[in-house]
């Protein structure tokens, strides 16, 4: 039988760093609370990561890389309730990653992070609302991904098929509330 991997050092930073900054928000963290919780020396991160901002990247970037894949499978003529349930799945997998950018809105201000955030939520809107939606499908698209994304950021119980249903069934109202107005 196979042992577990022992999770390295590095691998552990990025775990504690993402939980603390999630908790009390990336401005509000300090690599000394990072150190802390982990029972290192401030030093001791310091030879992991050269900075902060470096810790935040590497813990967003596989959520960033995870939601591009996502857009590059999925298309504006794919079913809205298939690509919304799919990007729920998503943001319930990178939970972690959402709280850090939803509680702490600072993040985005970070040139790098902001840049791609926003090149996704544009390429996401785009898809949902489709290729040349009228300006009322696009705003009840960006009205789904924000439902869907602030119920899915305060939701703790997720994996319950009868929140699932509620979450995705306030995006698809948001998202069809441009079709009632004739829009």
């Amino acid at each position: 039988m196979a042992m577990p991997a022992e999770v390295s050092t590095r691998d552990r930073i990025l775990e504690i760093a993402a939980e603390v900054f999630a908790l009390r928000g990336f401005s509000s963290s300090s690599l000394q609370d990072v150190a802390d919780r982990l029972g290192i020396t401030k030093a001791a991160l310091y030879y992991h990561f050269d900075s902060k901002d470096e810790i935040l990247l590497t813990v967003l970037r596989p959520y960033f890389a995870a939601a591009d894949a996502f857009l590059d499978r999925h298309s504006a003529d794919q079913d809205p309730h298939l690509l919304l349930t799919e990007y729920l799945d998503l943001l319930l997998e990178f939970r972690t990653a959402l709280d850090v950018i939803a509680f702490d809105r600072s993040v985005l201000n970070h040139p790098e992070i902001g840049e791609i955030s926003h090149g996704q939520t544009i390429r996401l809107r785009r898809q949902l609302a489709g290729e040349e939606a009228s300006m009322g499908r696009e705003v009840a698209a960006s009205a789904a991904l924000g439902a869907l994304r602030a119920a899915a950021a305060l939701t703790r119980n997720s994996s319950d098929p009868a929140v699932r249903n509620v979450i995705l069934g306030a995006a698809l109202a948001a998202l069809d509330s441009a079709d009632s107005t004739g829009d």
